[in-house]
């Protein structure tokens, strides 16, 4: 599940794992099905983040850009799922959010 610095974009295995562990856009309050996503590397790809796993979060397009472009943040937490830092003047604790709109059966 871990290529590294030898491919940018995520392998078919990694893929499959990114749609069971995030199940669609991990952004908070995204409905996008996983087909609408694109893997993001979470530390970049240009500041030599790694593809892997633990370094890639499914997003849709528009939270692709978003996450790109703005102060938001994101991260794996302890239980290996991704939490989303927003931008203190959306929520002066930065309180981390997640996605809840992606039933987990």
């Amino acid at each position: 599940m871990d290529v590294g610095r030898t491919q940018r974009l995520a392998t078919p295995a990694q893929r499959r794992a990114l749609t069971i562990r995030d199940r669609g856009c991990a952004f908070p309050g995204c409905d996008a099905p996983p087909q609408q996503c694109t893997a993001h590397h979470i530390i970049f790809w240009a500041h030599h983040g790694e593809t892997k796993i633990d370094n890639l979060v499914l997003l849709c397009s528009r939270h692709h850009r978003l996450i790109h472009h703005s102060e938001w943040e994101v991260r794996i937490a302890t239980d290996n799922h991704p939490e989303f830092i927003p931008p203190a003047f959306i929520d002066p604790t930065r309180a981390p959010r997640r996605n809840t709109m992606h039933a987990r059966t």
